[in-house]
């Protein structure tokens, strides 16, 4: 059991190497690119491979109506995914230290390394729901307009793993140094586990099965995730709409959708404009800035709403949201306007 929770204590500091490595890799090359263009997704961010390869290929995308590559603001899992690894990795090794001094079974450890293989196939899932969203929602708009033999509309997600051809792109994705450390790092749990069910069936060790509850819940606990709202990077993050850096705390407005994109805006009218546009879909959660209490969301729905010439807002609808009604109404009685629910707000957009 010894040899195994060393093994276990090991295994899981290999993950650390998400934090300096790539996870996966994509690649872009075309005879108008003798250097490939390259793209690094770590469980932080997007980084080119090169200095300028998410300039080019955000302006590349531009031409056939792709959106620009997600920045770190834009997908909940940058924030969360590094938080998660840091978690697994500090519950290895501190199941590796008490499998050493015989406190808890092997069972821990395979526990640990299904636990991380749920996660990392859930990671997956979700990356290929993301290459699918990123090449099939193109703007109608776009410059060029490509169609298959058949007449449907052209898309351009990338694989998930391997090589396809894309109009004079081959692209390929493969996974990166990162994902290959996590690969090792399992494995030596898995060995882990499997030594030491050789190790405790050799020495009849009593089953322990009151560990299995507090495993199960954990697993529970760990698996339920939820949508929520993410905080704005006021200064930082551009409007989602219009593209203008949002800075006002009192009438920025966000859109979560099921899978937990987050979309912000500067201004409810532009949350509004996008709604109305069909540029954003599968929305979970409407938030807007609380007008009396600058920089909280609340929920967009209960909201009550004030147009008034008196209260500007940042793209000139004059349009801004309560909490409270009560607040609402005090807020009128001093600027003159008119009071809107969230059904009327609806109502005004759509015609």
């Amino acid at each position: 059991m010894k040899k195994a929770s060393i093994l276990m204590i090991l295994g899981p500091l290999f993950l650390l190497g998400l934090y300096v490595f790539p996870l996966w890799n994509i690649m872009l090359g075309a005879p108008q690119y003798p250097d490939p263009l390259g793209l690094n997704i770590h469980i932080s961010g997007l980084k080119g491979v090169n200095e300028f390869d998410i300039q080019n290929i955000d302006g590349l995308n531009h031409y056939i109506g792709m959106h620009t590559l997600p920045k770190v603001e834009d997908m909940w899992e940058f924030g969360t995914f590094p938080m998660v690894i840091g978690v697994m990795v500090a519950l290895g090794v501190v199941i590796g230290v008490l499998g050493y001094w015989d406190k808890v079974s092997y069972k821990w450890f395979l526990g640990w390394f299904l636990l991380m293989s749920v996660m990392g196939i859930l990671g997956m899932y979700d990356f290929n729901a993301w290459l699918v969203d990123y090449g099939t929602d193109l703007d109608p708009n776009a410059i060029m307009k490509l169609t298959n033999p058949d007449g449907s509309p052209m898309t351009y997600k990338p694989p998930l793993l391997g090589h396809v051809k894309m109009l004079n792109f081959d692209v390929t994705s493969l996974p990166a140094i990162g994902a290959w450390l996590m690969f090792v790092g399992m494995m030596l749990t898995l060995v882990a586990g499997i030594l030491g069910w050789k190790s405790t069936k050799n020495n009849n060790l009593t089953p322990m099965k009151k560990q299995i509850i507090p495993l199960l819940v954990f697993l529970g606990l760990a698996l339920g995730c939820s949508v929520s709202p993410q905080p704005i990077d006021y200064g930082h993050v551009g409007c989602h709409y219009c593209s203008m850096t949002i800075v006002d705390k009192q009438h920025a407005a966000q859109l979560v959708t099921s899978k937990g994109k987050v979309f912000n805006f500067d201004a409810v009218e532009c949350m509004m404009n996008s709604l109305k546009s069909g540029n954003v879909s599968d929305i979970s959660l409407f938030l807007v800035n609380d007008f009396d209490h600058p920089g909280e969301l609340v929920d967009a729905t209960k909201a009550t709403y004030l147009i008034s010439e008196k209260i500007p807002s940042p793209m000139g609808a004059f349009l801004s949201a309560f909490s409270e009604q009560q607040a609402a109404q005090q807020v009128l009685a001093m600027n003159d306007g008119t009071l809107l629910s969230w059904n009327d707000l609806k109502q005004q957009y759509e015609q």
